[in-house]
């Protein structure tokens, strides 16, 4: 999701020109050439790639051509992800490129489709959904090794439960995204 998501939004910030569009294809061809349903890039170093990327492009505008590379190169993993999820690698490239072409091409033509503060709404919630999915390895690791502590001190015949996210934060994420959802919605007005 963070793959799919950060690339478009990296394609509708990035600026008409030559360079900024060769920066998020050069991503994009690295990423996709790098990657394939072997060896796919590791969650926490892209999510925290992803962060990096979108508070580069917010906050030092010298950096911004090396954040879109970055948006591109979160295409080509996309790519990848939808290979292993059983798209052929051709079309898993041509559905990639094509939506990352298709966003550039409706922010170009459409004045209404993105603008400014859409575009810096949806870059911070890159960084915020990149942060999240770089700590999630770690969370996830914490759970297990609490589920395993909590379970050798039991009864022998006591099996472990399978780790699992909590009902808890499966319904703080929901809210806090609809939330964002609906103030993005009332921003919009």
């Amino acid at each position: 999701m963070l793959c799919a998501l950060g690339s478009v939004v990296f394609a509708a910030a990035t600026p008409a020109g030559v360079r900024p569009s060769a920066a998020l294809a050069a991503g994009f061809a690295a990423a996709a050439l790098l990657t394939s349903a072997s060896s796919l890039p590791n969650a926490a170093w892209t999510g925290g790639l992803a962060a990096v990327a979108a508070s580069a492009y917010l906050f030092k505008p010298r950096l911004k051509l090396a954040a879109i590379g970055i948006g591109g190169a979160l295409g080509g993993f996309w790519a990848s992800l939808l290979e292993v999820q059983g798209l052929p690698m051709p079309v898993a490239l041509l559905v990639a490129a094509g939506l990352l072409i298709l966003t550039m091409r409706l922010v170009r033509t459409r004045a209404g489709f993105a603008t400014d503060a859409l575009k810096e709404e949806g870059l911070l919630a890159i960084g915020v959904l990149g942060l999240g999915v770089a700590m999630l390895p770690g969370v996830l690791d914490g759970w297990q090794a609490a589920t395993n502590l909590s379970g050798a001190g039991g009864a022998p015949e006591r099996a472990a439960a399978p780790v699992s996210i909590p009902m808890w934060t499966l319904a703080l994420l929901l809210a806090s995204t609809m939330l964002g959802a609906l103030y993005s919605f009332w921003g919009r007005r």
